[in-house]
């Protein structure tokens, strides 16, 4: 297994068109197999599923699919599509240049339910009047992308995609009224999704509670019970947990030995590392990167 490639958004056409649309058979097809195996995107990701079941692999879990699904990946993220006979739908894929147009793009791209990272898997049933809205909103995108490029192309592009990620993060408020009301509308969880941004940013080099409740104006105690009750996990499980994520994404990547991977994420002797990868899988690093090779 190579390395973890991580690709860039291409414009189909022209620069201005930041926002492409494929199907999911097409895709792993101009691929070659390629999107087989685990990678990262800079880029959004809807995946839209019109028929057929398969799995998608985020972040080294298998998330099942099947018509009527949506499922939402972010930049950065390491995921591999399936392949199966039946399956197939719509990918639709936006880079974040493209979408901010506004402070409120950017505030909904850091805060909706569907791409926030307190759901660092998100995923979505859609019934079948429902999905179809979605469907033809991905219509309107793709004809209005083969038209030739305008001064109001990038609006007319820009208000298709907001209704469908607007309609997709109203159905995710639906299936979990009781937990936004209870939770993910309230300070704590504002606070923790902070928090976690912070994690996601300096984890290599700040690993102390301390640091993060001190860059987020809280004492540790507030960190500790905000993310306590939104997630049910201390802040530094949190912390640990994005190490380790990290590791298995740097361990799929087989031109890092152990020691390497082990230094750039902070530890000043391999076997720290390993100890620690162990104690929160229950197996080496050694073991997992021959495991999933």
């Amino acid at each position: 297994m190579g390395h973890i490639i991580t690709y860039p958004f291409k414009p189909i056409k022209n620069p201005k068109q930041n926002i492409h649309i494929i199907s999911i058979s097409e895709r792993i097809d101009k691929g070659k197999d390629s999107v087989l195996v685990p990678h990262r995107t800079d880029f959004y990701i809807v995946h839209v599923i019109t028929g057929g079941k398969s799995s998608h692999m985020v972040d080294f879990n298998e998330i099942a699919i099947e018509k009527g699904d949506v499922l939402f990946t972010v930049p950065g993220q390491v995921h591999a599509f399936r392949k199966e006979e039946d399956y197939d739908g719509w990918l639709v894929a936006f880079s974040r240049d493209f979408f901010y147009q506004s402070s409120q793009d950017n505030y909904f791209l850091d805060n909706a339910n569907i791409f926030n990272n307190l759901y660092p898997i998100t995923s979505i049933n859609f019934k079948e009047d429902e999905l179809n809205a979605i469907l033809t909103l991905i219509l309107k995108i793709t004809a209005e992308l083969q038209k030739t490029s305008d001064t109001f192309q990038r609006t007319i592009l820009h208000n298709d995609l907001s209704s469908l990620l607007l309609l997709s993060e109203r159905k995710f408020m639906q299936e979990n009224q009781g937990k936004t009301q209870n939770s993910l509308q309230t300070h704590d969880n504002k606070l923790v999704t902070e928090f976690k941004k912070l994690v996601t940013k300096f984890f290599r080099n700040q690993t102390m509670v301390k640091y993060y409740a001190g860059e987020l104006f809280v004492s540790e105690r507030t960190l500790q019970k905000a993310t306590m009750t939104v997630l049910g996990k201390s802040p530094k499980e949190l912390i640990n947990e994005q190490i380790i994520l990290e590791s298995k994404r740097l361990l799929v990547h087989e031109l890092m030995t152990v020691k390497e991977i082990g230094y750039d994420l902070g530890f000043d002797e391999p076997s720290t590392f390993t100890k620690f990868f162990k104690k929160y899988t229950g197996i080496s690093p050694s073991k997992f990167k021959m495991d999933i090779s």
